[in-house]
C-alpha cells in the first residue's frame, strides 16, 4: 500500500483538476493508497514516522522539488522509498530523475523502477542535493584529510554537493556534470564573483565555479556560527562535520533521467 503527501500549496483552486487527474491515473493503474495533506498542525517528519509504524515502506510525494528534498531526511532515517509526482513548473530534480510532470508521473511510480542513493550527512541530519554557505565566508575554513581550505576574497559561496542539478535559469555548469550521487563521495564547490568588462566598468553577471575538490568528509569550522543551508530550506550552525551516507535512499526513477543515474 502506497501513502501520498500532498503539499499544501496544492489546495489552491488551480490545481484542483490537476490533482482529480492524478488520483484517476492513480486509481487506474491500481496504485491506489491513503492521502495527505500538509499541514501546519503535523511536521512531514511525523506523518513519515507514524507510516513507518503502520508498515508503509512507499511514500509518493505529490509536489514540487522543495516537497520532494523536505521528506528526504525522514524517508532516509526509516528505511522508505521515495516517488514522486511533480506539479507546477520549474521542477529540474523532477527532470533529472525521468519524472514527467502531473498525472504522466502515475506510470512511472506504477513501473516502480527503484535506484539507491547516496545522501549527505551532516548533525545526524540526510541532505539530498546540497549545503551551502553565503554568510561571512572571510571567517571560515574547510578542512579535508590533512589539507585546509580557505575562502578568497572573491569567493561568493562554499557548498558540498551530493546530487547536483541547477537552480532555475542556471545553466549546466560544466565542472558538475558529472557529479553523482551513486559514486560514495561528495564534491566542495567553491563559487565566485563573475564579472564581465566593460568600458568602464566591471558589472556583476553571477557566479563561477571557481573549484571542485571531491572527498567523502569535510569539517566546516569556523570562528563564530555561520548558517548553513541544507537543500535549500533547513539551517543549522556552523561547526559541521559533511560527510557521505553510501546508498542511504531508495528512489522511483523514470526513463528520462540523468546518464550519470544507473
Amino acid at each position: 500500500m502506497y501513502y501520498y503527501i500532498y503539499d499544501s500549496y496544492l489546495s489552491e483552486e488551480k490545481y484542483e483538476k490537476v490533482i482529480d487527474r492524478v488520483k484517476t491515473r492513480l486509481l487506474d493503474l491500481e496504485i491506489q493508497g491513503r492521502h495527505e495533506k500538509l499541514t501546519m498542525l503535523k511536521s512531514v517528519d511525523e506523518l513519515v514516522v507514524d507510516e513507518a509504524k503502520r508498515g508503509t515502506n512507499t511514500i509518493i510525494v505529490v509536489g514540487n522539488d522543495k516537497t520532494f528534498l523536505k521528506i528526504v531526511d525522514a524517508a532516509a532515517k526509516n528505511n522508505i522509498t521515495l516517488g514522486y509526482i511533480p506539479i507546477g513548473v520549474g521542477n529540474l530534480l523532477a527532470d533529472c530523475l525521468g519524472l514527467p510532470p502531473e498525472d504522466k508521473a502515475a506510470e512511472v511510480i506504477a513501473a516502480r523502477k527503484i535506484v539507491s542513493f547516496d545522501l549527505g550527512r551532516v548533525a545526524n541530519q540526510y541532505f539530498f542535493a546540497n549545503l551551502t554557505i553565503s554568510k561571512n565566508l572571510d571567517r571560515l575554513s574547510v578542512e579535508k584529510d590533512n589539507y585546509k581550505i580557505v575562502p578568497q576574497g572573491d569567493c561568493v559561496e562554499i557548498g558540498v554537493s551530493n546530487f547536483y542539478f541547477p537552480a532555475e535559469g542556471e545553466s549546466l555548469d560544466r565542472k558538475m556534470k558529472k557529479f553523482s550521487a551513486q559514486d560514495q563521495r561528495l564534491e566542495l564547490v567553491i563559487k565566485t564573483k563573475s564579472e564581465k568588462k566593460h568600458w568602464f566598468s566591471r558589472r556583476p553577471i553571477g557566479q563561477l565555479v571557481d573549484s571542485v575538490i571531491q572527498g567523502t568528509e569535510f569539517r566546516i569550522k569556523s570562528f563564530e556560527y555561520l548558517p548553513i543551508t541544507l537543500d535549500g530550506y533547513k539551517i543549522i550552525k556552523t561547526p559541521a562535520v559533511v560527510d557521505v551516507a553510501p546508498v542511504k535512499l531508495k528512489v522511483i526513477v523514470g526513463k528520462g533521467r540523468l546518464s550519470n543515474i544507473n
